[in-house]
Parts: C-alpha cells; sequence; structure tokens
C-alpha cells in the first residue's frame, strides 16, 4: 500500500467518526429536548388522579371496638394500592422485618 492510500483511507475514517458522532450528539440532544417539552406538557396539563377509596381514607371505620390504635393499623407512611388487602401488606411487612433481624 502507499501512503497515499492510507492517508485517504484515514481522512475517510476521520469523517466518517466525525459524522457519526454528530449524529450521535443531535440525535441525543432532541431526545433530551422532547422529553423537556413532554415534562412541561405534563405540568401544564396534569391527568386526573384517581382518589383513594373510602375504606383506605379513614381506617380506623373498619376496625370495630376499643382495639383500633395506631398499633393495628400499620406504619402510616406506607401507601396500600386498592385491591390489597392489609393483612396482606402486614404480612409481607413482618416476613422483611425478620429477615433483616435474621441477616445481621
Amino acid at each position: 500500500m502507499n501512503s497515499e492510500s492510507v492517508a485517504n483511507l484515514l481522512i475517510e475514517a476521520g469523517s466518517l467518526m466525525l459524522i457519526g458522532m454528530v449524529f450521535v450528539f443531535s440525535f441525543l440532544g432532541l431526545l433530551i429536548v422532547g422529553i423537556h417539552l413532554i415534562a412541561r406538557f405534563c405540568e401544564a396539563f396534569p391527568g386526573e388522579t384517581s382518589e383513594p377509596s373510602a375504606h383506605l381514607k379513614e381506617p380506623s371505620a373498619n376496625l370495630k371496638g376499643p382495639s383500633a390504635t395506631s398499633a393495628n393499623l400499620g406504619p402510616s407512611n406506607q401507601a396500600v394500592q386498592p385491591g390489597i388487602d392489609g393483612s396482606v401488606v402486614a404480612a409481607i411487612s413482618a416476613a422483611i422485618h425478620t429477615h433483616r433481624q435474621n441477616s445481621k
């Protein structure tokens, strides 16, 4: 191979690399701009949020008698999805707590 063909190949490789990098950079830039536009659109036009059902709003209303204490209600910072029984959440929380205690 002569030096002119190697130089031409290197110039062609550099130009292809530059074109590829510009293409990727512009694609990622457009992607970021698009994400920001979608975020602004979602802030301007928020969707409707569903209200939690009545039994999740007032957990003490479902419990009868004087045993309706905060110890029976479980942690207040956990969000229970509609359709998931509170006893299932309590059982899973107890299993995780037991596992963490046994792992120490």
